[in-house]
This record gives C-alpha cells, sequence and structure tokens, in this order.
C-alpha cells in the first residue's frame, strides 16, 4: 500500500512541474517584441511585473548585439532606475507611447563594494523604458525624438 501512494505521489509530483514548465516556456516565449528605432531591429524580453522590473538585467554577464529588455508600465510617471548588480555597460532609453524623450548612454556598471547606487531619471513621464547594450544608440544613430515601432 505504501509503495502505490508512493508511486502516486511521485507521478502527481511528476504532472506537476511538466504542466509549470509547459506554462512557464510558452509564457516565456510570449514574452519578447521586435522594436524598431530608425532602422535598427532590437529584440526585446518583456519586463512588466514588479519582479521582472526589479531584477531588470541584473546579474547577467551580458546582451547578444541587437538584443534588449523593455519594461512596460501602466502609467505615465517620471521613472528612475539604477543598474543593480550590473555586469556590462548599457544604453537606457526613455520612451512615451512612440517617441524618445531622453538617452543615458554607455551606462558603466556600478563599482563592487556598498550598494550606493546611481539614480538615472527619464525627466519626464514615460511609460516604456528600453535598455540596450552600452553604445547600441551611438553605432545605430538612435537619438531622442526618433520613433519607436513596435513590431511583434
Amino acid at each position: 500500500m505504501f509503495k502505490k501512494i508512493l508511486f502516486l505521489s511521485c507521478l502527481l509530483a511528476v504532472l506537476i512541474i511538466a504542466t509549470f514548465l509547459i506554462f512557464f516556456l510558452s509564457d516565456a516565449q510570449n514574452q519578447t517584441k521586435v522594436i524598431k528605432i530608425n532602422g535598427a531591429e532590437i529584440k526585446a524580453e518583456i519586463a512588466k511585473t514588479p519582479i521582472e522590473q526589479y531584477r531588470g538585467l541584473s546579474g547577467r554577464d551580458s546582451l547578444c548585439g541587437d538584443c534588449g529588455m523593455l519594461f512596460i508600465f501602466p502609467n505615465k510617471i517620471e521613472r528612475t532606475f539604477v543598474m543593480r548588480d550590473m555586469l556590462f555597460p548599457i544604453d537606457i532609453i526613455w520612451i512615451d507611447d512612440v517617441k524618445i524623450v531622453k538617452i543615458d548612454k554607455e551606462l558603466p556598471p556600478p563599482a563592487p563594494g556598498p550598494l550606493d547606487l546611481k539614480k538615472y531619471k527619464s525627466g519626464q513621464p514615460v511609460n516604456y523604458v528600453l535598455e540596450v547594450n552600452g553604445g547600441f544608440c551611438l553605432e545605430n544613430d538612435i537619438r531622442e525624438g526618433d520613433k519607436v515601432e513596435y513590431l511583434k
């Protein structure tokens, strides 16, 4: 009897884990968007929940050359970002709907040591923020005032 209960428990656990993985992986595939700015296409991961937004690109070694992370907010307010646990330089593109209102370029990762993180501010209300590799905006001639297209 004990062996049957143990077997059924293990089977149930495997089914729950498989269901979770299928749900998680299919959800992760829907968490990207292609963004076009001034001819450059960026494959952006979406950060829309507070946990995803808090984590951002923290702890990653790098991004692919045409990749980024798009932060989607439900409202327009002035935003403040920090580069907590960042390991590589980034450009932060501040977006009001479809217009770039500010770019902070080639921001270096914070120095190791006590957390005294520099704050980067949008300077005006925005509802999107796009982080890309440091130097991406310069290399692709992306400037304030450029229009942003959300392709898919």
